[in-house]
């Protein structure tokens, strides 16, 4: 890294929206690596995976950027997949505690045990907003979300509820682990856009198809 990064000393929306993003599809691995020497060193690393190198770009990278003062970078991964992939990755530990610390966001092995990092109230909603950038997408004829997390589902849920967002919620079970799916129907896709500060552009155009096909 060039310079030691900055904190934010504060919640804001981008900081919400950014958590959203990394628990969706963003990783903090508790991992080690070794020298040559045979030196045992833990590994601080934040990386963002996404199909969509624009959204990495334009959205992801920036706001990183701006919050922390430090760019992270981004590799084209391809090895042993039909379809490449993007990942925008840094390490630094500093940041790193700061995530897992302070905020409480889920590390490691996170898909049935991520929880909701400690937002103030007023920015849950862009916590929301990153948690649908990511995982969100088409369902059945409506726009939602799939976990196996009860937590996430748990926020997803009262959050909907809040803001008198009529929701389906279908969760069944799969090899002892229950998986929720929650969906907002077509017919209340207008109210979703207005309502969520959804950012990802091609979420944004999934819900106006649904919405065109009414």
């Amino acid at each position: 890294m060039g310079h030691k990064p900055k904190l934010p000393a504060t919640w804001s929306a981008d900081l919400a929206y950014l958590c959203g993003l990394l628990i969706g599809d963003g990783t903090l691995p508790a991992r080690t690596g070794k020298y040559a020497s045979g030196r045992i060193q833990k590994r601080y690393e934040i990386a963002f995976i996404s199909e969509k190198v624009d959204f990495i770009k334009e959205v992801y990278q920036p706001i990183f950027e701006n919050i922390f003062g430090v760019k992270p970078y981004i590799t084209k991964v391809t090895i042993g997949r039909k379809k490449p992939i993007f990942q925008c990755r840094i390490e630094s530990k500093i940041i790193y505690l700061y995530l897992t610390g302070k905020l409480k966001l889920s590390s490691g092995k996170k898909a049935r045990t991520a929880k909701v990092p400690t937002t103030p109230k007023e920015f849950e909603i862009y916590f929301l907003a990153g948690l649908l950038d990511t995982d969100g997408g088409k369902k059945g004829s409506g726009f939602g979300f799939t976990t196996a997390s009860p937590y996430l589902a748990e926020f997803v849920i009262n959050k909907f509820k809040e803001l008198n967002l009529k929701f389906n919620s279908c969760p069944w079970t799969f090899n002892e682990y229950t998986y929720h799916q929650i969906y907002v129907p077509k017919t209340k896709l207008r109210n979703f856009l207005s309502l969520i500060p959804i950012r990802n552009n091609e979420k944004i155009e999934t819900i106006r198809v649904l919405l065109a096909r009414s």
